[in-house]
């Protein structure tokens, strides 16, 4: 019998973006669903979306419930749609009070929080349970991710929402453990059933405050992570656990790493239809057509002999610009260009627009974000630059991959495990690869990237293996079934 499973997300594509949780959301579903598992999904209908507007098939359903929130009975509703055939039914949670906006989590006008984040996804958290009553649909699994969603453990296992559940697990995945969803210890009085389980050290309690993702970490029966190495790095320390790897690595037999994957139909250079020129492993000349016409695009002269280095990214210290932006200088005179599309910090964007007027034939900064140009990027830019402090996956260097871009990335997290370095291992080599947190080693590997670059032969030959690599989410799917097999065949997590 296929597994059933709740896949509750606060984001999902293209509905509602913030970061790499919202293609997880749309595809890992699916691959799911083709893996003959019974999944359902359910996501907030936050003001910018417009059902109007949804592609494909749907059924339209209107589902009726209601929750305990604020010490009453509140009606909600769930708006049932579905894409096609091969995608998993999506239930929107309609509550217009909390979630009709124009942000997601961050208003948009003020640039800070919403102040009301704890309810929104205490909501969401405790709709889970009202729309499988409705339904009359009982999940074996609850699939959460991240703090929006890490309050369902505790209602499943303390509260009267998980009678009649008792069966089901729970299993939470860690995208980014640098967010806790941390808010005033006022917040239990209204996450319900909650207050006798504050007090210090408690599952809940985290320096007298209340932190949702801390009291999934504790109480989930299973966790995982978006790779191995992010599995191991969030154990070790406190600038990968965030205050929380104690609670980690005492949980470790019920932690494992599961290396994202990336949508192949999507990112594909033989098919993709938003770049000039398709092309494949075997016809690496149309790349250079793709590198022309991204020149031409961002206002870069071409030249077949520099290499163009690409980024898309939030440009935020997390991704590595705090190494970067101080030797762009050196990176243009080893000589390279570089293309850079993202948003994020407002001192990183003022740094390169005055890079982009300084060195008009070497840098280009696009803020904001555009699909086309990211495309475009992927299919023509030479290398492409990821030196994060910290990346518990990372998608892009598995798309760059799949275009023949080869990445120069930190060793860590994601990155770690999907980029093998050329130099070290050069039968198997897909990239290059550094380990050091500094300017300095960024530097010489974009320096041994150059040297690649330059013996043409050797440099195909490692584009034509980074292509062949397969990231897609066949083999993650397959891992995640194996996953909710595992919670289903152990006994629930009792909290130590």
């Amino acid at each position: 019998m296929p597994v059933k499973v709740l896949f509750v997300t606060s984001e999902i594509a293209p509905h509602s973006k913030t970061g790499g949780l919202v293609d997880i959301s749309a595809a890992l579903p699916r691959a799911l669903k083709r893996a003959d598992c019974d999944i359902r999904i359910l996501t907030p209908k936050y003001g910018n979306i417009d059902p109007s507007s949804f592609q494909g098939e749907s059924t339209g359903n209107r589902i009726r419930g209601s929750v305990e929130f604020h010490n009453q009975k509140i009606p909600i509703s769930f708006l049932e749609m579905q894409a096609d055939t091969s995608a998993a039914p999506t239930y929107f949670l309609e509550c217009d009070a909390l979630y009709d906006r124009l942000g997601i989590y961050v208003d948009p006008l003020t640039n800070q929080d919403y102040a009301d984040n704890d309810d929104r996804y205490i909501l969401l958290s405790r709709a889970a349970f009202s729309l499988c009553n409705a339904m009359g649909w009982k999940p074996e699994v609850f699939h959460c991710h991240d703090w929006q969603t890490a309050l369902i453990p505790f209602y499943l296992r303390n509260t009267s929402a998980g009678i009649g559940y008792e069966n089901s697990r729970s299993l939470l995945t860690i995208h980014n453990m640098a967010y806790h969803g941390l808010f005033d210890k006022n917040t239990v009085r209204r996450i319900g059933g909650a207050e006798p389980y504050f007090y210090p050290g408690s599952p809940i309690e985290f320096y007298d405050k209340v932190n949702f993702l801390k009291t999934g970490l504790e109480l989930a029966d299973v966790l995982n992570t978006v790779s191995p190495t992010y599995a191991r790095e969030i154990q070790s320390a406190y600038e990968y656990g965030w205050g929380l790897e104690t609670i980690l690595k005492r949980r470790s037999n019920r932690l494992l790493g599961i290396l994202n994957g990336i949508d192949d139909e999507l990112w594909n250079p033989e098919t993709d239809s938003r770049i000039p020129f398709r092309y494949t492993a075997e016809s690496l000349d149309q790349k250079k057509l793709n590198k022309k016409a991204l020149c031409k695009r961002v206002g870069l002269p071409y030249s077949a002999d520099v290499p163009v280095i690409g980024s898309i990214s939030r440009i935020v210290h997390q991704k590595g610009f705090q190494i970067l932006a101080p030797v762009l200088t050196e990176v243009f005179n080893l000589p390279a260009q570089v293309v850079v599309l993202g948003t994020g910090d407002p001192n990183y964007e003022h740094t390169f627009r005055e890079a982009a007027r300084t060195f008009p034939d070497r840098f280009a900064v696009t803020i904001g974000y555009d699909e086309d140009l990211a495309h475009l990027i992927e299919a023509g830019a030479d290398m492409f630059i990821m030196p994060s402090l910290y990346e518990p996956c990372g998608l892009n260097q598995m798309m760059s991959m799949r275009y023949g871009t080869l990445p120069v990335v930190r060793a860590t997290g994601g990155l770690a495990d999907s980029v093998t370095d050329a130099d070290s291992d050069p039968e198997h080599g897909t990239g290059f690869a550094f380990l050091e947190y500094s300017s300095e080693m960024l530097l010489q590997t974009l320096g041994r990237a150059l040297n690649a670059f330059r013996d043409v032969g050797r440099w195909q030959r490692i584009q034509r293996r980074a292509m062949k690599m397969d990231f897609s989410w066949n083999h993650s799917a397959a891992m995640y079934l194996e996953l909710y097999h595992f919670c289903l065949e152990n006994p629930p997590w009792e909290p130590q």
